[in-house]
């Protein structure tokens, strides 16, 4: 089953004086990429964070965000008088700088001064960090699971976008087989017509020898052959129990490689048009590969 890298997923509630939510989103990367942002407050819990989201995710971009802020109905909710102290006096510092440097800038309001990290005496006790903390690592399992739930949904729509691609990669394929057929005798009478209009006689062996060169230079059985085991590689992965993003999209350039050789093989209007009906095809494929774990 394919897994997409794109997903989000949201969790929320309360313990003791705080309420809580967290959040875990994810993009397509080359690799797996996890950032954490906690309080600072919650020392070590960024860590444990990674630590259990790498344990169930493979690749991908996430980043995983948890705020805390006291429950509106605490009454332990109160300004700290030593630190707000030091916010004014700090306030009174910056004023003086700024004018010394002939800058200007609006008064600060009040506003301004709540919105200061240490203004609330926002830190319960030891007891109650650690209950966080703790209610956190118990809630983060289901908060994975909910994301990968959304990357699971996402991944069966790109599951029916590149299984389509497939199936007309293999008729794009059929149709190139049966141009080959008709190449062979097309190539025949438009080269004696070419030799025609020479008007000169021309040996025939020679002639045959040119013919067979040519042959050789422009058949494309191998490619064929190659594009018909990239197709059952293909079929192989789409139903894969493992990641298979990076083996998918690896598949893509050997895809667009033969298709390439393909086109610069043909000696045919209508192989050539094939060739070119595959590349645009796996240009579509390929892009959706991108997001495949």
């Amino acid at each position: 089953m394919l897994i997409s890298m794109t997903g989000i997923a949201t969790m929320s509630g309360s313990v003791g004086p705080y309420d809580w939510s967290m959040e875990l989103r994810g993009v397509n990367n080359k690799g797996l990429d996890i950032r954490a942002r906690v309080p600072d407050w919650l020392m070590g819990l960024d860590q444990e964070v990674r630590k259990s989201i790498a344990e169930v995710v493979a690749r991908g971009s996430l980043q995983f965000g948890l705020k805390v802020s006291l429950s509106e109905t605490t009454i332990q909710r109160q300004i700290d008088p030593v630190k707000l102290e030091q916010i004014l006096k700090n306030a009174v510092t910056l004023s003086k700088l700024a004018k010394q440097k002939g800058l200007k800038f609006a008064p600060i309001g009040l506003s301004d001064i709540s919105a200061q990290n240490g203004f609330m005496d926002f830190e319960a006790g030891d007891a109650v960090k650690k209950e966080l903390m703790q209610m956190v690592m118990s809630e983060l399992p289901k908060l994975i699971a909910h994301f990968q739930k959304s990357r699971q949904d996402e991944g069966r729509a790109l599951y029916a976008v590149l299984a389509g691609g497939v199936v007309n990669m293999e008729k794009l394929l059929t149709q190139a087989a049966k141009a080959i057929q008709d190449r062979a005798t097309e190539f025949e009478t438009s080269f004696r017509a070419a030799v025609f209009r020479l008007k000169q006689d021309i040996d025939p062996e020679r002639l045959a020898q040119e013919m067979a060169i040519i042959a050789v230079k422009s058949d494309v059985t191998e490619e064929i052959d190659r594009l018909a085991a990239h197709i059952a590689a293909a079929n192989v992965l789409l139903s894969s129990q493992e990641p298979a993003g990076r083996k998918f999209d690896f598949l893509m350039q050997e895809f667009n490689r033969e298709a390439n050789t393909l086109c610069s093989k043909s000696n045919s209007k209508s192989l050539t048009a094939i060739g070119l009906e595959m590349k645009v095809l796996i240009d579509q494929m390929r892009e959706q590969v991108q997001n495949v774990e």
